[in-house]
């Protein structure tokens, strides 16, 4: 079975749009690949690429777009692809299980989340026995829905039928096969616009979870610290440049989602710039989340519990830190 998924995962990266990161320069290294989702936290990413940040800091990164963070994580297991950006829980499981990967930098401690529902319902005890749907099982779509679902009362195991729809789970909800959906900002805010219900704001309540982080293989950070440290750098560049110039936000998401109204992109860069994090660090209370999720579908060993640097390497970004890099960067 691993053997098959591995190779879906390499067919994958074969047809996936790949988007080039600039100009091409003469490198000494061969090119790296970054794995994307839609998921708007990955702005950073489309943003040092568009930007040609990757290029100043000598990275010739290759960025591709794969429908679902679990799809990515097995990317980075096979070695297709030397960085991506996932959710916490896909690598946190994957590592429990053995495998070779780690967070490296999280851009936001928590995402704008909406859970929406069909203009027909309008209260929780009506989603009973109804459909929702997400990118994929075990991507951060599911982890939204799965904590919205329990925020309102709801059982996500018992009380709903969750699809996995890829990357248009969030149709569903307009076209009517689904009757509610965990949506990030610029997919919900069409939906808010024309009023559909709104059963919980994820923004209102106490939710942490780091999606679309960096990840890597402790393999490859270990022996390439220039390459990981210089990846970083145009990383936070582009966080930084985001928080001071939306319009090169924009114009990188509208390029990289295909995004057709102006006011989504703007509204959507608006709103995210303020999370991101000038020092995008893994969050321990992310991480317990994480693993209190995990553990309610499946048994977690105790020996992993609480110990967050098992899935997580701060230390590049630290080196940063205390380098006095990023307060540079911010003067």
């Amino acid at each position: 079975m691993r053997i098959k998924l591995l190779a879906i995962v390499s067919l994958i990266l074969t047809l996936a749009p790949a988007l080039a990161a600039g100009p091409a320069f003469p490198q000494e290294t061969k090119p790296l690949r970054y794995g994307t989702t839609i998921s708007v936290l990955n702005m950073p990413i489309w943003v040092a690429r568009e930007s040609k940040l990757f290029t100043k800091f000598g990275q010739d990164m290759e960025v591709v777009l794969i429908q679902g963070g679990a799809l990515i994580t097995m990317g980075i297991l096979s070695g297709e692809l030397q960085f991506s950006g996932a959710g916490a829980e896909s690598v946190v499981a994957a590592r429990i299980k053995g495998g070779d990967i780690e967070l490296l930098a999280c851009p936001a401690d928590s995402d704008v989340v909406y859970l929406i529902t069909r203009p027909e319902i309008k209260t929780p005890a009506e989603l009973k026995g109804k459909t929702s749907a997400v990118t994929r099982l075990g991507s951060s779509t599911h982890f939204y829905l799965r904590s919205a679902l329990r925020y309102i009362g709801l059982n996500p195991d018992k009380d709903v039928t969750i699809l996995q729809l890829g990357t248009e789970f969030g149709a569903g909800l307009a076209s009517g096969r689904v009757a509610s959906a965990a949506l990030s900002f610029d997919q919900a805010l069409p939906y808010l616009q024309k009023g559909y219900p709104v059963l919980l704001d994820l923004t209102k309540t106490d939710f942490i979870y780091p999606a679309s982080c960096v990840v890597s293989s402790s393999a490859f950070v270990k022996a390439n610290p220039d390459r990981v440290e210089n990846f970083l750098k145009a990383y936070v560049s582009a966080i930084n440049l985001i928080k001071k110039d939306h319009s090169a936000a924009e114009r990188a998401m509208t390029k990289m989602l295909r995004v057709k109204d102006p006011e989504v992109a703007r509204k959507t860069v608006d709103t995210y710039a303020s999370l991101f994090k000038s020092v995008p660090l893994v969050p321990d209370k992310g991480l317990e989340a994480v693993l209190a999720e995990l553990a309610e579908r499946s048994p977690v060993p105790k020996e992993f519990m609480g110990r967050f640097d098992y899935f997580r390497d701060n230390g590049p970004l630290e080196k940063l830190v205390k380098e006095g890099w990023i307060d540079r960067l911010y003067k």
